[in-house]
């Protein structure tokens, strides 16, 4: 049976990619998690603020059914970055918006949409990528730590998200989240080579 040691050392590159991913995944979700309580805030309507949470899942589910088709015949590591960069100008352009006095519910629509497609696009490159970078035995622990890293940002996300939007507003939430964006485009594995055949 392998040490620990050296299950680290196999695991290396993924633990790389994986702690990058959860960190920029968990600044997405928390302004995702801030846009509804702004929304709620600025138009009180729990029904208007629901749309939000279709615009992001609708795209999602619909466009999944073709994802992993469209994935295979694009290259893994291209598709995640263009994803993740326009997750990331989304993110400005509320930014922007929010700063000049702009931000309107109807850009969020918009926004959580191209989210959404982004982020099913996304889903299958990164769970090939993860597949390819990953020792076939030591594929439980690498499901197991996935899982895990899912969880704790489903827990996390309502605590920091509403801490910081109550005591610094939202735009101290999308400057966390850029934050963790940079932190996975600075990751080394995005010149990391994989092998697609």
């Amino acid at each position: 049976m392998k040490n620990f040691k050296q299950i680290i050392k196999q695991l290396h590159t993924f633990l790389l990619l994986w702690s990058t991913q959860s960190f920029s995944s968990l600044g997405s979700s928390m302004t995702g998690f801030a846009l509804i309580l702004w929304s709620y805030e600025q138009h009180g309507s729990a029904l208007l603020t629901s749309f939000l949470s279709i615009c992001t899942y609708a795209p999602y589910v619909l466009l999944s059914i073709f994802a992993g088709t469209l994935s295979d015949k694009w290259n893994k590591k291209v598709t995640m970055l263009l994803c993740d960069g326009m997750a990331a100008l989304t993110t400005i352009v509320v930014l922007y918006l929010l700063n000049t006095h702009q931000l309107q519910l109807w850009h969020l629509y918009v926004v959580n949409s191209v989210n959404g497609i982004m982020n099913a696009l996304q889903q299958p490159a990164s769970d090939v990528t993860i597949t390819l970078l990953t020792p076939r035995e030591l594929y439980q622990q690498v499901s197991s730590l996935r899982s895990f890293s899912d969880s704790l940002i489903t827990v996390l996300v309502p605590v920091i998200a509403s801490s910081l939007y109550a005591f610094l507003g939202l735009r101290a939430v999308i400057a966390f989240d850029l934050i963790t964006f940079m932190t996975a485009l600075f990751d080394p594995n995005t010149s990391l080579r994989i092998n697609e055949e």
